[in-house]
């Protein structure tokens, strides 16, 4: 093998996996906002785990679903967080001040949307994280990582739907975790998305499962979570 050729390919993937690093450190912006304390906030790499197993082990009950597939798309679906961060749909000039937890709460009883020019921004960011992720890896596996992304992203799969799917049920589970340790967080909008995102039967089982075993019933204002 040629020595120059591999220390090429080991010097992109290890500068890939350090950014992948990042995401171990990276608390996801919507927990913290809602008020859950940053010690106990799941980072981005918590979210991806947990999202990578359920995925792949609810995609066993569907035998028209590559499971390979549906594992590959969970692990890179946030990896372009690594560079943009975890940026939420509103402006963190819109926020209350965190002292003030009722008008928190008031705030994320409602649904924020992000605007055309922060989707369009935060899409902008996210290619620009990707390509410069991918770009120091050998041709054949950035292709591959790409391709993967791009299908996550323009969910033109069904293993890319069903992985969606997965993201929204997951953080489901956290909100209930969460919930549990504190019943005033305003997390309702959570149970609202696993009630009417989650449509394929392994999900909406596993779903209704956990409901089932649940310290905190599944009710609140009908809201939207911050994906």
């Amino acid at each position: 093998m040629n020595d120059g050729h591999s220390h090429s390919h080991s010097h992109g993937l290890a500068r890939l996996l350090a950014h992948a690093g990042r995401l171990k450190r990276l608390k996801r912006t919507g927990w913290l906002d809602r008020g859950v304390p940053s010690e106990n906030a799941e980072s981005v790499a918590d979210h991806t785990y947990r999202t990578a197993l359920l995925a792949w082990l609810a995609a066993a009950t569907d035998p028209g679903l590559d499971r390979n597939r549906v594992l590959q798309l969970a692990l890179i679906h946030d990896l372009a967080e690594a560079i943009t961060g975890d940026p939420a749909p509103y402006r963190p000039d819109e926020l209350p001040p965190e002292g003030d937890r009722e008008a928190r709460r008031a705030f994320f009883r409602v649904r924020h949307l992000r605007t055309a020019e922060n989707a369009a921004a935060k899409h902008a960011a996210e290619h620009a994280a990707i390509a410069d992720l991918l770009g120091p890896l050998p041709p054949a596996l950035r292709a591959e990582l790409r391709a993967l992304w791009d299908e996550y992203e323009s969910q033109t799969s069904p293993e890319a739907r069903f992985v969606k799917e997965a993201d929204r049920l997951e953080a489901f589970f956290q909100s209930r975790e969460y919930l549990a340790d504190d019943p005033e967080l305003p997390v309702w909008g959570f149970a609202d998305m696993a009630a009417n995102e989650v449509h394929h039967p392994a999900l909406a089982a596993l779903r209704d499962g956990f409901q089932a075993a649940d310290v905190a019933p599944m009710t609140g204002a009908r809201a939207m979570p911050d994906t």
